[in-house]
């Protein structure tokens, strides 16, 4: 017994029927209640096996989440892109196939016309032939009937020879039939082609459904891929160019039939297209770059790299060496990716051509977006390096002269400052409000400083230090503008959600080194030395050297610091005093309580009216500094402030001078100190006159007094003015640690470092410290040096948030000591060995601490 199951439901176990050999199926057809009844059973069996039936129509009825519907929009729009083009250009090269097929067509069949009648008989040679036997014959005849008629008989002629047409003559309709052959069959298939690709885009225009297109699309390209349509396709134009030589080698064999000299001159010509063809068929198998090829390359392509395999590395395989593909299309892409020096170069004279060719503003700054991006790898560095050194020639459009060459008239092109032009034009366009949008205004402004701090910090030094700035006064003029719509100032105070700390670090940076760039400029090194000369002939000794600046910046610390004291000790005794009623009153008392304050006030502004040429020379040292820095000074925070407006009385007889800005590091002396007496002269003048016009007690003090800048310089540092002689002549000698001090001003307002910004503070520290070698003899900048090391090395009285300095500025000002000071004076020496010791027993992992240690021990090591 034979056992039968139907396919129907796999669970329907009780419609299995078993039969036997001898049964035989029922010839009635099914009554429509029974099919009822069946669909009825089978909804029985479902509830049955309810849980596991519905999961398998679940999972049949819905593949993905519905979330997933962009991912198949993305395939869908990827392919359709991807197969358009090549759809296009298949239609393309297969319309003009028809086209040249056509027309070679009916002109082979011109020549075929003519060639094909030599494979038979001539009908004109086969009468000539019949003529001359029935003339033979007839001869023979009449002279058998003439009287005197031979008997003698003649051999009448053979009949008709049997034809064979001439090798050359079936060689040459060999070629040419075949070559008629493969220019239809090249046209067929270029319509069957046609017709196959049409049919294969229709699923990107049949549905809607993005999943069903996907996998519709996916199906058919799998088919075409396996089947090998590509190579189907490409072979078709070779059908072409083998029916042309086809007919070439016939022609040339037809003409040496006729004329040896027009068939060799044609043999040549023909020979001459030959090689140039069989050199485009080898050409991009030999030299991947040629863009020469035919329809042959492609399968000669295969056979080179299937027993001479190439290899190529790209981002694709890790670095890993692998073979190049088999298809000469993906092959050249391996190639052109392939991770060389030639590709470095490759990549160089790409952005070369990209800045010779954009001209309009709207195409260039794409490009300066990307810059920040291209120089964030190793590999573009390299790149953007090779632009940089790299300048080709440029030949002088004007005539040669007659003592001189073309090649001497020419010059050399500088991408470098092209871009750096290219740049600085754009960056105009933002400074001139009115012919942006303050949005697009703003977003260029931004991605210029972007460009140009990113060519800044990678390209320091590859090709001159400064050629890849942008303009001085255009590059001030576009941070004053981000400094005020970005608000940097008020970054300390501002809620994180309102502020982007990672542009804000950007414009630090690039703040810092525009102002490196400015306070490098003859003007400020000029005002730096009339102050340290003025400083030397205050004390009327007949000497400009440093060291009688220092002596006479000793007698100021002294001066100035006391009269300091004096001011802030009557500050605390005005700030508890609440009642203004009794103004005079609790003015008397303050006068007699501060006696000695008061004097010594009084007396500090008096003996210090020999520093007014000082004060002068140090107002115009700050005035020089601001007009080189464009302004950037005072958006940079710790950097400048507006000096506070005076709201006291001032006496009649003495013209105080009012600067403009408040440089922490350069104080004028005298005016300090005449700020700090206006207290005491109030004082004074209303005990005496018992005028009211202050609201408050503190209203007495100078606004000086309450700067959190000039309270730690006051309050903290010991010899301030000498620090500030030394900075000046740092400031004179270039302005190495001046620049350090306002990088550490401006970290310590930053209230956290993101990861992003902490390469981008390493490396600028690392552009200003880059020619440190510049600044080994200049004792100012040594001393001032040793003075921001105390500032920032940690201590256990400098603990505070105010003092939080991150472990990489410390070791690069470490690094920097090591580098400097040894070799200095002793005494300098043994100070700066004394801070470095301190710090490496509170942090012994620090192995800079530890190397800068041991050269301060040998000072006789060179850095």
């Amino acid at each position: 017994m034979a056992i039968i199951r139907r396919y129907g439901d796999p669970f329907d176990e009780e419609k299995q029927n078993v039969l036997t050999p001898d049964d035989k199926p029922s010839e009635k057809q099914p009554d429509v209640s029974e099919i009822e009844g069946d669909d009825r059973k089978s909804s029985t069996r479902d509830a049955k096996h309810g849980s596991s039936s519905n999961e398998n129509i679940s999972q049949r009825a819905q593949d993905y989440d519905e979330r997933a519907a962009n991912l198949w929009s993305v395939y869908v729009q990827e392919a359709e892109s991807h197969d358009r083009a090549l759809i296009e250009t298949w239609k393309d090269d297969m319309e003009g196939i028809i086209i040249f097929a056509g027309l070679y067509s009916a002109s082979l069949t011109a020549f075929l016309v003519e060639s094909y009648q030599n494979l038979q008989p001539d009908p004109a040679q086969e009468t000539i032939f019949l003529l001359n036997q029935s003339v033979s014959l007839l001869a023979q005849i009449s002279q058998q009937l003439g009287p005197n008629g031979s008997q003698i008989s003649r051999a009448l002629p053979q009949s008709i020879p049997a034809f064979s047409p001439q090798p050359s003559d079936v060689r040459v309709n060999v070629f040419w039939f075949m070559s008629l052959v493969f220019s239809l069959g090249a046209a067929l298939a270029a319509t069957i082609v046609q017709q196959w690709v049409r049919d294969y885009m229709h699923v990107f225009q049949r549905y809607n459904n993005s999943l069903k297109r996907a996998r519709v699309r996916q199906f058919l390209y799998e088919g075409a891929v396996g089947w090998n349509m590509s190579i189907v396709v490409d072979g078709i134009p070779a059908l072409i160019h083998i029916s042309l030589f086809l007919f070439f080698i016939g022609l040339s064999d037809f003409l040496f039939s006729l004329n040896h000299i027009v068939a060799i001159m044609t043999t040549l010509v023909i020979s001459f297209f030959g090689v140039a063809y069989i050199w485009s068929m080898v050409s991009p198998v030999l030299y991947a770059q040629s863009p020469y090829q035919t329809p042959l390359t492609g399968i000669f392509w295969w056979f080179v790299q299937t027993f001479r395999a190439r290899q190529h590395s790209d981002n694709s395989t890790s670095g890993e060496r692998r073979l190049v593909s088999t298809n000469m299309t993906d092959g050249r892409v391996e190639l052109a990716m392939d991770e060389s020096d030639d590709r470095q170069s490759r990549d160089a004279r790409a952005i070369l051509w990209v800045i010779d060719n954009l001209t309009e503003d709207s195409e260039l700054e794409p490009f300066v977006v990307g810059i920040p991006g291209s120089l964030s790898s190793p590999w573009g560095k390299k790149v953007w390096e090779n632009v940089a050194k790299y300048q080709p020639f440029v030949a002088d459009s004007s005539e040669p002269s007659a003592n001189h060459s073309s090649s001497e008239t020419g010059t050399h092109h500088d991408a470098v400052n092209d871009l750096s032009d290219r740049i600085t034009r754009l960056m105009k366009t933002c400074t001139e409000p009115g012919i942006l949008s303050e949005q697009a205004r703003r977003k260029r402004a931004r991605a210029c400083v972007d460009a140009a701090l990113s060519l800044v910090l990678s390209m320091d030094g590859v090709s001159g230090e400064w050629r890849w700035f942008i303009d001085s006064d255009t590059m001030s003029q576009a941070l004053v503008y981000l400094g005020v719509v970005e608000k940097i100032k008020q970054w300390p105070s501002l809620p994180p959600s309102d502020f982007d700390s990672a542009f804000a670090a950007r414009w630090m940076c690039m703040a810092i080194l525009a102002t490196r760039k400015s306070i490098q400029q003859a003007s400020v090194r000029d005002a730096a030395g009339d102050v340290i000369a003025t400083l030397s002939y205050a004390r009327a000794e007949d000497s400009s050297s440093d060291d009688s600046a220092i002596q006479t910046a000793g007698v100021l610390d002294k001066r100035v610091k006391k009269a300091w004291t004096a001011a802030q000790n009557i500050h605390e005794r005005l700030v508890v005093e609440t009642d203004t009623d009794k103004m005079d009153e609790v003015a008397h008392k303050i006068l007699v309580e501060c006696k000695d304050d008061i004097t010594d006030l009084e007396y500090m502004w008096n003996v210090l009216g020999w520093a007014d040429e000082l004060d002068t020379s140090i107002m115009n040292l700050v005035h020089v500094v601001m007009e080189a820095s464009g302004g950037v000074l005072v958006h940079l925070p710790g950097a400048a402030i507006e000096w506070p407006a005076e709201k006291r009385r001032l006496p009649e007889k003495i013209k105080i001078k009012e600067p403009k800005w408040l440089i922490p590091q350069l104080l004028p002396p005298q005016f300090l100190t005449e700020r700090l007496w206006l207290c005491a002269w109030n004082l004074r003048n209303l005990a005496s006159t018992g005028t009211e016009w202050l609201e408050a007690f503190s209203d007495f003090s100078a606004q000086e007094l309450q700067l959190r800048e000039l309270q730690k310089l006051m309050g903290d540092t010991e010899g301030w003015f000498k620090i500030q002689l030394w900075r000046i002549q740092d400031i004179r000698d270039g302005g190495l640690v001046y620049m350090l001090e306002l990088f550490v001003t401006a970290i310590r307002t930053t209230r956290q470092l993101s990861p992003e910004s902490r390469p981008l503070y390493i490396a600028t520290l690392q552009s200003i410290t880059a020619n440190w070698k510049s600044h080994r003899n200049s004792l100012g900048t040594q001393k001032c040096l040793v003075a921001l090391l105390r500032d920032v090395l940690p201590t256990a009285h400098t603990s505070g948030p105010g003092y939080a300095i991150p472990a990489f500025v410390v070791d690069a000002i470490l690094e920097l000591v090591g580098n400097i000071i040894p070799g200095s004076q002793r005494s300098l020496v043994n100070e700066a060995l004394s801070l470095v010791d301190e710090y490496f027993t509170r942090t012994p992992q620090s192995t800079v601490a530890r190397s800068v240690k041991d050269k301060l021990e040998s000072p006789g090591r060179p850095g």
